[in-house]
């Protein structure tokens, strides 16, 4: 990812460990790893996807950033504080989209719209049929507060935050390229205590779900 022309390392802050990820590319396209970094994180400091110690945290992301002087960051949440739905709506253009989406928005999101960052895609135009296929997402302004906070208290600068699932999913296209038409792809992010699922179909997320399961109780 870049912002500015300038790479960003990418930082997941998990209930077991903080990891980090910075990747370079350059013209050609090729990309190498430069830095990555893993720090563990004392018990019930994250429970149930709320940050019970943010000290460990922020004294966490300050080991990891020692003399690293690039200091932008890309973060991710998951958990219950975020909603993704796939939603059926009639083709219209990205302007009459902007205005509707908040109504539509508050049909299918369980939250107080207030309280929510919405975002949205359109993934799909079926113009035989009238109507086109939206992937909406809202995330809790307060989990996004929480989060970008602990970045800032850790004097670094947070300018993406994205989703578990898209963020696995963007690292696999990546990789192997985008899944072709016709083709079903399952990727699986199973952290310490909560599995991602999303479902890939015909070039776009057709079903994500996180559930509150992972390494932890394998183990």
């Amino acid at each position: 990812m870049a912002s500015d022309g300038k790479n960003l390392v990418g930082v997941d802050i998990g209930t077991s460990s903080i990891k980090l990820c910075e990747i370079k590319e350059d013209r050609k396209g090729s990309r190498t790893l430069v830095r990555f970094g893993y720090h563990p994180l004392p018990a019930q400091t994250i429970v149930d996807g709320h940050v019970m110690n943010a000290g460990a945290i922020v004294e966490g992301l300050d080991r990891l950033f020692h003399k690293v002087k690039r200091r932008d960051v890309a973060l991710r949440v998951s958990g219950h504080s975020v909603i993704i739905k796939k939603i059926a709506m009639p083709l219209m253009t990205a302007a009459e989209l902007s205005e509707q989406i908040n109504w539509e928005a508050e049909q299918h999101i369980p939250f107080e719209l207030a309280d929510v960052q919405i975002d949205y895609q359109v993934v799909n135009r079926r113009e035989e049929q009238g109507q086109m296929d939206v992937l909406l997402v809202a995330a809790k302004k307060e989990e996004i507060s929480d989060l970008t906070n602990l970045a800032l208290e850790a004097k670094l600068k947070p300018r993406i935050v994205d989703l578990d699932a898209f963020t696995v999913q963007n690292c696999f296209e990546v990789g192997y390229g985008a899944p072709e038409r016709g083709n079903t792809t399952v990727l699986l992010h199973v952290g310490a205590s909560l599995t991602t699922i999303n479902i890939v179909a015909d070039g776009s997320t057709a079903f994500t779900r996180d559930i509150a399961n992972g390494g932890n109780a394998i183990t």
